[in-house]
């Protein structure tokens, strides 16, 4: 059983640092007003592409997809047990109809997250 669990931490943190290395992220100066929308975009995006696995992955709080969220919305490696937790204990919060959108997903998101943490 020890075993398993130690695979399965190294075979996500290898994919993680995979995924993690891939992304080419471009830093806008502080002062644009630009920011906010810049950093979202990746997140939105990522969310859009992925939003079957990703509902898929937090209705049980695990998973490749939502892994690599919480990379995308730079949760602490300390806190992203807890932000796996989150997506499924709120799960009727972030999804609040068959019809949630991507775009609703990453509001309803962001405010537990905030909320939470």
């Amino acid at each position: 059983m020890l075993n398993k669990r130690l695979y399965l931490l190294l075979l996500v943190t290898f994919f993680i640092s995979i995924l993690s290395s891939c992304a080419v992220t471009e830093r806008a100066p502080e002062s644009s007003p630009d920011v906010k929308q810049t950093q979202q975009d990746p997140v939105e995006e990522y969310i859009k592409s992925n939003f079957a696995q990703l509902r898929s992955d937090m209705a049980v709080g695990e998973g490749e997809c939502l892994a690599r969220l919480a990379t995308l919305l730079a949760i602490k490696e300390i806190d992203k047990r807890r932000f796996y937790v989150l997506t499924k204990n709120k799960f009727n919060s972030l999804f609040v109809s068959p019809e949630t959108t991507a775009e609703q997903l990453l509001i309803n998101l962001r405010r537990e997250v905030l909320t939470a943490f």
